[in-house]
């Protein structure tokens, strides 16, 4: 079959940008729905290409590297469990195709995308079924949106571990609605699911189980995987100061070392010391630890506060930064 079949139909036309749309995380009770949208090389094969749910994850991810390193354009769009629950997951998918094109650098004289519909306007469109098995450039934004989600999904299985999202990305698995029930829900968890709503903690049962400086770790951990950071490391042990610092966390050429405290009843909860005044001593522990990692990236240590009050959002505040000099 020639992936190239389509394209090459509208080339002829004078469309020099033609853009393919997909999207991966319709379907699971956790995380979020993520589009791309790729344009592609005029008459460049890219072997190997096709839908990426016939591809295995080892192959996906090979082939990204080389999408990317090929591609004229890419746009990825990201829409999170909590927007989805708002407006509703086929408008939350719309709106991460959206998003995608919003993202491209060049804009598209023509847009392929898979399936019977959607919602964009202002962009010539050809909707085309299973367009992830006809279309190159639709099955290379099926590899994105899919490579792109499932790394969003492996970082959140750092911070909840028991709940396996590595294995089953956040869909409905019989093991995954198991440890829903047994343990009750995560904040990344989609609450327009009857399964997640029916077994949402109450504020009572999270004190009562002592989990709330568990739980402020674990929602600076979401705030800023969804910031597109990545952990490095966590629960890092300061032998000299005898404290934890909760993560450390990478985004491009930066490093950030976060220790979390979680303000609650009149109460302050955290991993290791509860200490409020210097951090002096710490940063020249974490100066020696970052050394050992990476010096040739720029480091921050910080420490958030999270202020839990029943009855409304968490509330996420720095309360001291300094720049680790190496």
């Amino acid at each position: 079959m020639d992936m190239l079949e389509i394209e090459k139909k509208y080339w002829s036309n004078d469309c020099n940008y033609i853009a393919g749309i997909d999207e991966a995380g319709r379907g699971p009770l956790a995380g979020p729905v993520v589009a791309a949208c790729v344009i592609l090389k005029k008459n460049q094969i890219i072997e190997g290409v096709n839908d990426s749910k016939k591809i295995s994850s080892k192959k996906r991810d090979l082939l990204y590297d080389v999408i990317c390193e090929n591609a004229i354009d890419i746009g990825i769009g990201i829409i999170e469990e909590d927007e989805i629950d708002k407006i509703n997951i086929l408008q939350a998918t719309y709106l991460a195709m959206k998003t995608s094109i919003g993202k491209l650098k060049h804009r598209p004289d023509l847009i392929l995308i898979d399936g019977p519909n959607s919602d964009i306007k202002h962009y010539e469109v050809k909707h085309i079924i299973n367009g992830d098995r006809l279309s190159q450039s639709i099955a290379a934004a099926s590899i994105i949106a899919k490579v792109t989600r499932d790394r969003i999904m492996y970082e959140y299985d750092k911070i909840f571990p028991i709940y396996k999202f590595y294995k089953h990305k956040g869909y409905g698995t019989k093991y995954h609605m198991e440890i829903i029930k047994k343990n009750k829900i995560t904040p990344i968890h989609r609450r327009s699911f009857k399964i997640v709503k029916n077994n949402t903690p109450n504020f009572k049962m999270i004190s009562d189980k002592k989990l709330i400086g568990e739980l402020g770790h674990q929602l600076v951990g979401v705030h800023f995987i969804k910031k597109s950071y990545t952990i490095l490391d966590k629960n890092i042990f300061l032998i000299k100061n005898d404290d934890i610092v909760d993560f450390l966390f990478l985004h491009k050429n930066k490093l950030l070392l976060t220790k979390v405290l979680t303000f609650c009843n009149n109460k302050t909860y955290c991993f290791g010391k509860n200490i409020k005044t210097s951090y002096e001593e710490h940063i020249k522990e974490l100066t020696s630890y970052i050394k050992e990692k990476d010096v040739s990236k720029i480091c921050t240590f910080n420490v958030i506060l999270v202020t839990l009050i029943k009855g409304n959002k968490p509330k996420l505040e720095t309360i001291f930064s300094e720049k680790i000099s190496l």
